[in-house]
């Protein structure tokens, strides 16, 4: 019979809590930095896409595409290996802010795109009929409703970003799947001590996903 070995556990130490702590504060960090920066760059790209310009609306592609076809891991090597190479220096976080934003907001350009272009071209005509010019069109009709398609596919992309900013950890920030595994290195634990990151990570996105739910809702009384 195998005896629990209360002696292993006490290698566990408040210090080591502290660090694990600490580097989900790090990963909260990114992740909300290069999330704001990617909503905002998406949000250009996806309003370029919706032109009706076939030359100006394929722009966009030139940086999406790649982006959204290659393994983020690539990318963040890509940016804070490769990029010395030619005489341009970042540092870990530096590079890990650039590749998160960047891919964040190839995907958020899709959703943006998608969500407008789903929106049926009747609510146009009835803008225009309505004597609206194309700005207050969008403002006033099209935003509002795409908006409703759009917040709930975004929290989903922001979960699955805050999931993906563990990679920075392969750069050598100390992040929370970084922190996680020395700690479990060092205490031999590494049952109880990923299973302890496993629970911050989800205590970080649950909350996301509540708002996602909360917001649509919101939102379908509103418009």
């Amino acid at each position: 019979m195998q005896v629990f070995d209360f002696a292993a556990y006490a290698r566990f130490k408040w210090s080591d809590m502290r660090m694990i702590l600490k580097a989900a504060g790090l990963t909260l960090e990114v992740t909300l930095i290069s999330l704001a920066i990617g909503t905002a760059l998406g949000l250009i790209l996806g309003l370029i896409r919706c032109s009706k310009n076939k030359v100006i609306n394929k722009l966009p592609l030139i940086i999406m595409e790649p982006l959204r076809n290659s393994p983020l891991i690539v990318q963040l090597f890509l940016v804070y290996f490769g990029l010395p190479s030619v005489g341009i220096r970042m540092k870990a976080m530096q590079a890990a802010l650039l590749t998160l934003s960047l891919n964040t907001a190839a995907f958020f350009a899709v959703l943006v795109h998608s969500s407008i272009m789903s929106l049926p071209k009747a609510q146009w005509e009835a803008g225009y009929a309505l004597g609206f010019n194309k700005f207050q069109i969008y403002t006033n009709i099209i935003a509002k409703q795409a908006l409703r398609l759009l917040i709930p596919q975004a929290i989903t992309l922001y979960i699955s970003q805050l999931q993906c900013s563990s990679l920075v950890s392969f750069v050598s920030l100390m992040d929370l799947a970084k922190a996680g595994q020395q700690v479990a290195q060092k205490t031999m634990m590494p049952f109880t001590i990923f299973g302890i990151v496993a629970a911050l990570y989800f205590i970080i996105s649950f909350p996301l996903a509540r708002l996602a739910k909360y917001l649509e809702k919101r939102i379908g009384f509103t418009i």
